[in-house]
């Protein structure tokens, strides 16, 4: 078997054999047609290989029988991160011409994946928007509210659909902001009013494009609505306090604020580490966000979450690959070596071990040209 390169695809273009996992899965027959770059980017990662000894190496004819398809599920963190994909063309649609499609059962079906793949590895889950480094901040931002958001309903107890109403509700909490966002990226300190008044109606607005646009589902309409009311009563857009603030925009409002705090913007080269913004959010228990919220979600991402950079003794930079809470404990897999330079292929660490203890953080603007050997770490 042979690893395929970046010259042996060509978008739009019938592949001229079979690409299979470097465990022998087959990923896509002879004949099929792959027309995104960035699932190109996935095979090289993964590893993707063709058999070497297939004799019939030419161009796929299009006379030929038309192949298969291929419905076997990709892994987790390739999943997730072609879902962002396909979430950055739904709301796109949706703002410009909602009658195309069906809002409620494209935003349905991705939240069912999210869902899935939060089943089967949370890893991959918290970790593909974590490192994602060409999609849009507001699109990631809205995958990563909507992993938290499946996880915390989880830890409170919710059914499946419920959990599902709420996971849609992440996804789609910030419609209306979209055609304020490249105004919002120029301001890195406190907005003009003009422009604040704005954002503060954006929960409002996305209801209601997502009203027009056919949703119906209450509990859907009403999380979004109210995902940044405070507990005290400060938030907006009707200043709800206390009880009058559901349990889902109770989560909303959690999920939200650690994803936007950890993601890189245009205007913060350098967002939160994710134990800041747990303590940030933390110190804001009882006053603006629920308690017991918020220690889900320190439980469910853990004070060093997928996708986190830190230095070891050794001198290398490493990636954490699971959620952890004590730095001693902690897998971690190194992408630049002692010299500096990146390395081929992650190396797996325990912070147990003499020289591989953690003696500090790395922010993720400082290692985005390592962005290829991190993602092969949740290659599964």
């Amino acid at each position: 078997m042979k690893k395929i390169v970046h010259s042996d695809i060509v978008l739009g273009k019938p592949i001229g054999f079979s690409i299979y996992s470097d465990g022998g899965t087959l990923l896509f027959r002879r004949g099929s047609v792959i027309h995104m770059p960035d699932q190109i980017s996935r095979l090289l990662v993964r590893g993707a290989q063709y058999d070497e000894t297939e004799t019939d190496l030419r161009p796929y004819a299009p006379n030929e029988p038309q192949p298969a398809p291929v419905h076997e599920d990709p892994p987790p963190f390739e999943h997730l991160s072609g879902l962002l994909l396909n979430l950055k063309h739904v709301l796109g649609t949706t703002l410009k011409s909602p009658e195309q499609i069906d809002v409620s059962a494209r935003i349905g079906k991705i939240a069912q994946a999210v869902q899935n793949i939060c089943r089967k590895s949370i890893d991959s889950a918290l970790a593909a928007p974590s490192v994602d480094t060409h999609t849009p901040y507001i699109v990631v931002h809205q995958m990563m509210g909507a992993v938290l958001t499946e996880l915390i309903a989880q830890g409170k107890g919710l059914d499946a659909t419920q959990r599902l109403s709420l996971v849609c509700a992440a996804l789609t909490r910030d419609l209306g902001q979209i055609p304020l966002q490249a105004e919002l990226d120029k301001h890195a300190g406190y907005l003009p009013d003009d422009l604040l008044m704005q954002m503060r109606q954006h929960p409002q607005q996305s209801a209601q494009l997502l009203e027009q646009a056919g949703v119906s589902d209450p509990l859907w309409l009403a999380t979004v609505r109210n995902h940044h009311e405070y507990l005290d009563g400060k938030g907006y857009p009707a200043g709800l306090q206390g009880d009058e603030i559901s349990l889902g925009a109770r989560i909303l409002a959690v999920s939200d604020r650690y994803s936007a705090m950890t993601k890189m913007r245009p205007y913060r080269a350098q967002a939160h580490f994710p134990q800041n913004a747990l303590k940030e959010i933390y110190l804001k228990k009882d006053s603006e966000v629920d308690e017991e919220i918020a220690r889900i979600l320190i439980s469910k991402v853990g004070l060093l979450s997928p996708g986190t950079l830190v230095k070891l003794k050794s001198g290398e930079v490493a990636v954490v690959k699971s959620p952890t809470v004590k730095s001693d404990a902690t897998i971690v897999y190194s992408v630049y070596g002692k010299t500096g330079m990146i390395l081929s292929t992650p190396a797996r660490r325990d912070t147990s071990q003499p020289g591989c203890e953690i003696v500090g953080l790395v922010p993720f603007s400082h290692c985005q040209t390592a962005a290829v050997c991190i993602r092969q770490v949740w290659a599964e």
